[in-house]
């Protein structure tokens, strides 16, 4: 069953596990996509995935949740009590601020910015892209795309580059022009991945940032494909066809067939091979 949440469609697990399937194996990923549910209010967590307070006696953030989910295929449900980053309590709707200067604040004194106009600036972006309304957003449920256990909302693939410009492909396989980025270096999977795709229904590309390498073992070559998930069908066939041609493929193939230049000293003992 899909149905609209803030304009956006939510998928069945069962083709949300057949997606995630089939972009594993054609991109041959090291880790699983995940997939990426907003709690609706009044929804409550269904019983049954595995909560940080009870799993692990601690609160985490959004960022290591994404990173157990892809690298140990765990369902998890976060709630705002069992989140240990204050940036994506604000983002989520979860926690608010008397006055928006105080976020101003906060971005000073991190060091993101050299002037207050600048964070200013940037806390306006946010705001408006990356922030969703107070109380709507109970909590956040991921789950790994290709054994799906939730409806998911968006979908966040971790890949190389190589993988990443493939999905990239697959998604303007359909719908032609270009697909654009927008990306501050801050709040990257949760605030960007997430939030920024949900609301915008388009995809878009995510560098990791430091709560992404430093609490959710990101690789320094990956890169994050963040898509809502009903666009997954279009980007998959969009993938296929790609291949089909095989002007792209995944491992990308060398071409060695030439004859190569060696060094002298390679020819000069060919001079005397008898």
């Amino acid at each position: 069953m899909a149905y609209r949440f803030y304009g956006l469609v939510a998928m069945d697990a069962g083709e949300a596990s057949r997606i995630g399937s089939e972009l594993m194996e054609l991109l041959r990923l090291d880790t699983y996509p995940v997939a990426v549910r907003l709690v609706r209010r009044g929804e409550g967590v269904p019983e049954g995935v595995r909560r940080p307070s009870k799993a692990l006696g601690c609160r985490i953030t959004l960022c290591q949740a994404f990173g157990m989910t892809r690298r140990y295929g765990w369902t998890i449900g976060v709630s705002p009590e069992e989140c240990a980053c204050n940036v994506a309590k604000l983002l989520f709707g979860w926690s608010t601020l008397e006055h928006r200067d105080y976020y101003v604040d906060f971005l000073l004194d991190a060091g993101f910015f050299r002037s207050r106009d600048a964070a200013a600036k940037a806390a306006e972006y946010d705001f408006s892209n990356c922030v969703l309304p107070r109380g709507e957003c109970e909590a956040i449920l991921t789950s790994p795309l290709n054994r799906c256990k939730i409806e998911p909302d968006v979908a966040l693939v971790h890949g190389n580059p190589t993988q990443v410009f493939i999905l990239v492909h697959g998604y303007l396989s359909g719908v032609g022009g270009d697909l654009k980025i927008s990306y501050t270096g801050r709040h990257a999977s949760c605030g960007h991945g997430v939030i920024q795709t949900y609301l915008s229904r388009r995809p878009n590309i995510v560098i990791p940032d430091e709560g992404d390498c430093v609490l959710a073992a990101t690789e320094k070559d990956e890169l994050i494909f963040a898509a809502p998930v009903d666009l997954l069908p279009d980007i998959l066939e969009g993938v296929k066809a790609v291949f089909s041609r095989k002007l792209i493929r995944y491992p990308t193939p060398y071409y060695i067939k030439f004859e190569p230049v060696f060094p002298e000293p390679f020819r000069r003992l060919g001079e005397r091979l008898r």
